[in-house]
């Protein structure tokens, strides 16, 4: 009983810090907060930092895709890679840099900057600085997703192109075909299609992922021998 009342306290302050947030944000009056919310050791009282993940990463649910291991990262051992572990896997798992476009991080990174402001009083959440977002984001930037327009995937009137298009854009940009080779896009679509399940996003039937795979197949990177 006392844990179920403590989360539903710690979900209503948090729903209100980010209630203001995207208020300020959507009138275009927004600038990062340093102290919006002045609880200093409030919630340390109420929960531990894993409990505070837990929570969060609930409340998220079906909005993030499963996270990634922090050996998996790009460049694991530089210090872009070690600021997204320390910072970014607070409050949920780890992202990967490929979920988003290099044009689409830094506006996803200042909001989740913003957010862990909010929160700096909240069970220690760590806020990065102003450096140190900065290299966070160039980080992501660097090992972002290579998309590709709609209007320039090769046959695009084709089902393949079609069912590409209107499966994998509903949570990211359309991946470049030429980003991984038709040895390796198998196990890419069948990774996808377990997170958007994870996500509660429409997955593709059997015949609609061969199609798609056979697609993005034919399309891929090709290797320097051939």
């Amino acid at each position: 009983m006392r844990n179920n009342r403590l989360f539903i306290i710690a979900v209503v302050l948090i729903a209100l810090g980010l209630l203001g947030l995207i208020t300020t944000t959507w009138f275009g009056s927004y600038r990062q907060p340093q102290r919006i919310i002045q609880m200093p050791g409030m919630m340390g009282g109420m929960m531990n930092r894993g409990e505070m993940k837990d929570m969060m990463q609930r409340m998220m649910s079906g909005m993030l895709p499963p996270g990634i291991k922090p050996e998996n990262l790009p460049d694991p051992d530089s210090r872009g890679a070690k600021l997204l572990i320390q910072h970014c896997n607070q409050c949920h798992n780890l992202p990967s840099p490929k979920m988003h476009t290099a044009g689409e991080w830094p506006a996803i990174a200042d909001r989740m900057f913003a957010r862990m402001s909010i929160m700096s009083n909240m069970m220690g959440i760590e806020n990065p600085s102003s450096e140190e977002q900065l290299l966070m984001i160039s980080y992501l930037k660097a090992h972002a997703l290579k998309s590709v327009s709609p209007g320039m995937l090769p046959s695009p009137e084709s089902k393949g192109a079609i069912l590409f298009k209107e499966i994998c854009s509903q949570c990211h940009a359309l991946p470049d075909p030429e980003l991984h080779s038709a040895g390796e896009w198998p196990k890419v679509i069948e990774r996808m299609m377990s997170n958007m399940q994870s996500m509660g996003r429409r997955t593709s039937t059997e015949d609609e992922r061969n199609v798609i795979t056979n697609y993005l197949s034919a399309h891929a990177k090709r290797s320097s021998a051939q």
